[in-house]
């Protein structure tokens, strides 16, 4: 009896071959709401707009390179890039936020020690 059971069994669901250990499975890229980024790179733009004719030309600058590093930021979660243009598009907002933080630094300094 239990070998009839078993038969019937491996009939109507036949046995999964097991898949070799080192196949990746395809990595699903979650996109998430990133709502935060886009209210903060949108009082960028208000800034830089209202603020254009007082800021001096370091804060222009600073929030400036802020808009591109928070737009390299959005474009690489939601754009799908090879592999070297997301390199590249990676570089370019590490380095305008290094740019931003030095420039902020600068203005404080300008602003409170100067």
């Amino acid at each position: 009896m239990a070998r009839q059971s078993k038969k019937i069994a491996k009939k109507i669901q036949p046995k999964k071959k097991a898949e070799p250990e080192n196949k990746q499975q395809p990595v699903k890229e979650k996109v998430g709401k990133d709502y935060l980024l886009v209210i903060v790179l949108a009082l960028t733009i208000v800034f830089l707009i209202v603020g254009w004719s007082n800021f001096t030309a370091a804060n222009r600058a600073l929030y400036l390179a802020l808009l591109v590093s928070l737009s390299s930021t959005y474009a690489r979660r939601h754009y799908k890039f090879n592999a070297v243009q997301d390199m590249w598009i990676e570089r370019a907002g590490y380095a305008a936020m290094i740019l931003a933080i030095v420039l902020f630094a600068f203005v404080v300094y300008q602003q409170y020690f100067s």
